[in-house]
């Protein structure tokens, strides 16, 4: 089964230059228009999935109503970003300055939240569940989530560690990554990257 995956578009949050953010986070006016024009970036490739697999956090749920139309969504919250607990409100470069080494462990909680490493976690075990046992179907599997999970299923797939390497993709808004399952090789190849 080959695997479409889509950030969602800009959100307020990102707009504002927020950390992460909450589910409540709403695409913001070019994050809705980012939608529409990936939408027409994608039937212009002729990329018809089988199945869209969304998280349920807003700016994603957004993003899969305006790309794909009238499709029946599964909701899977497995693909929700890090939960930042308290900080959900902070910004960025504010949160950057004042914890400088939070990054540098995988393992480091957001108080009140989870941590990437939990994350990475449950987007993993998605990933055992549902994409490993498909990888030789045929179809095409559509995948709306967020930055860091995206990033989570880019690695794990492609073999790159996680608790060494987090984010290794760093993907933008409104972008698409289609890998495809190589049999002859057994394993999934990134076959074309793109922004709207």
């Amino acid at each position: 089964m080959d695997l479409l995956i889509i950030r969602h578009g800009q959100s307020n949050a990102n707009a504002n230059g927020l950390l992460i953010a909450d589910d409540r986070d709403e695409l913001s006016k070019l994050g809705r228009e980012q939608s529409l024009r990936l939408k027409s970036t994608l039937a212009d490739f002729g990329f018809q999935p089988s199945q869209i697999v969304c998280s349920p956090w807003l700016r994603a749920r957004q993003t899969a109503e305006l790309v794909f139309d009238r499709h029946p969504l599964t909701l899977e919250a497995r693909l929700a970003e890090t939960h930042p607990g308290m900080f959900g409100t902070w910004l960025e470069g504010e949160f950057n300055r004042t914890y400088p080494d939070f990054c540098r462990d995988i393992a480091n909680r957001y108080e009140g939240g989870e941590s990437h490493l939990e994350m990475a976690c449950r987007v993993r075990q998605w990933v055992d569940e549902t994409i490993k046992p498909s990888m030789a179907e045929p179809g095409l599997l559509a995948v709306v989530a967020h930055g860091g999970p995206i990033s989570v299923v880019l690695q794990y797939l492609l073999g790159i560690p996680i608790e060494s390497h987090y984010p290794t993709f760093t993907v933008p808004n409104g972008s698409f990554t289609l890998l495809t399952w190589r049999a002859d090789l057994q394993r999934y190849c990134v076959e074309r990257l793109g922004h709207v």
